[in-house]
């Protein structure tokens, strides 16, 4: 069976799961993304997301 290419939301849900199971929390979707806005939990797939739109937006 062919698998699924995971897409941003996938990949950012994944990432919660393991930040809870490492820090033993129980964050939801919604308090994560606020932490990651509001600098307390730095994302690996946020930044990844913003680093590509920076460069989308210097190579015009």
């Amino acid at each position: 069976m062919k698998q699924k290419k995971l897409d941003h939301l996938d990949l950012v849900c994944l990432e919660i799961a393991k930040y809870n199971k490492i820090h033993n929390t129980y964050y939801s979707y919604g308090e994560y993304t606020a932490l990651v806005r509001a600098g307390k939990i730095i994302s690996d797939v946020v930044s990844e997301k913003r680093v590509k739109k920076n460069e989308k937006k210097m190579d015009r």
